[in-house]
């Protein structure tokens, strides 16, 4: 593997973390669903629903940088389970992004843990350095910041090549619903004492 630092994210980092985010995740297929398509317009529209993210909801962002470049984004977030909004948009157009983004937060709403966990999400990886441990090196960061504080953790994810390399980490399926077509998996690794 390349030479490959981990660090935090700086503010001055932010638009090229969610820029690498939205391309190493531009082929999710929630985000594929949610946004209906891969290009670059759908890949602008991630950015930002990662920018907003960031700034409305921060946590804890590390960086898998080579030399100075950025090409891996990971966050994590200490929090207590949320609730299902009662705001859900109703027009349940499927054409309407507002209400498939409504539906997506809900759904994952719904099976977030009650109690305090370390959530993790987002994590990506350029696909040009896919393969290459980075993604690995930000789990064995995220695993050690979770297990000094003895705590739990939480994702959601899609698909079984990431549920086995979440698995790797000690991550088990603890539940699983369908999205708008997809399946979505919510995976749970206990507290290492």
């Amino acid at each position: 593997m390349k030479d490959i630092n981990i660090s935090l994210m700086e503010i001055d980092d932010l638009q090229e973390s969610v820029r690498v985010l939205s391309v190493a995740m531009l082929d999710n297929p929630v985000h594929c669903t949610i946004f209906r398509g891969a290009g670059e317009k759908e890949r602008v529209e991630i950015a930002k629903m990662f920018q907003d993210l960031f700034l409305q909801v921060p946590g804890i962002i590390f960086l898998a940088k080579e030399k100075d470049t950025i090409v891996g984004v990971m966050r994590m977030k200490s929090c207590r389970g949320s609730t299902v909004k009662d705001d859900l948009h109703k027009s349940e157009d499927t054409d309407d992004i507002v209400w498939r983004k409504s539906l997506w937060d809900a759904e994952w709403a719904r099976h977030d843990p009650l109690e305090q966990h370390w959530h993790l999400g987002p994590i990506g990886v350029l696909p040009s350095h896919q393969g290459s441990g980075i993604g690995s090196l930000l789990m064995d960061r995220f695993c050690r910041e979770v297990d000094a504080c003895s705590a739990k953790a939480y994702l959601e994810t899609q698909g079984d090549k990431n549920r086995r390399f979440y698995e790797k980490f000690g991550f088990d399926v603890i539940s699983t619903s369908i999205l708008l077509n997809v399946e979505n998996l919510y995976m749970e690794r206990a507290s290492r004492t």
